[in-house]
């Protein structure tokens, strides 16, 4: 054990010493001191109060219930229009407006979830999927005889619904 350890140990023997046999009685006599007084700054002129001001004592209000503060809950709106989808992408709105009038004229949407991209050999790789089937689609891609991949230039897929030779877009992002 070096010095200084030894030091230490004798330190921390002498303050457990202290704390366990030392002296337990309060000091003085037990009495309790009062605060030393303070002289008062010069007295401002006080304000003049409002009679409304003081007229009622403060109460505390009742609780109300949730429907009498924001009205009954409707079923088409949403339980939380705090946390609703929102984007700052603008092609999609463009994409999500050109869906309703293709399906108007005989051609589905596109059933498509957009998994992700590569390019790769200076050609662009998509990954689409449907439910548990996934695609690695190019440029010329017929897809189960329903689809065909036109065009890939991010941020937009351009396909063709081959039963109506109707064109589709899909947004895949930009080239990160």
């Amino acid at each position: 054990m070096k010095a200084r350890q030894a030091l230490m140990l004798a330190a921390l023997a002498a303050s457990a010493g202290l704390a366990i046999f030392g002296d337990r009685t309060p000091n003085g006599s037990g009495e309790t001191v009062e605060p030393a007084p303070r002289p008062q700054p010069a007295a401002a002129p006080k304000p003049a109060a409002s009679p409304a001001k003081h007229k009622h004592a403060p109460a505390i209000l009742a609780l109300l219930p949730r429907e009498e503060l924001v009205g009954p809950r409707d079923e088409d709106r949403p339980a939380s229009i705090l946390f609703a989808a929102q984007t700052l992408d603008r092609a999609p709105a463009a994409v999500a407006a050109q869906a309703p009038v293709a399906a108007a004229s005989g051609t589905p949407g596109l059933p498509f979830t957009y998994l992700g991209k590569k390019y790769e050999n200076a050609a662009w790789e998509v990954y689409l999927a449907i439910g548990d089937q996934t695609y690695f689609v190019r440029e010329g891609t017929v897809i189960d005889q329903k689809y065909a991949v036109n065009q890939i230039r991010p941020p937009v897929l351009t396909m063709t619904y081959l039963p109506t030779k109707q064109q589709q877009t899909m947004t895949i992002g930009g080239e990160e």
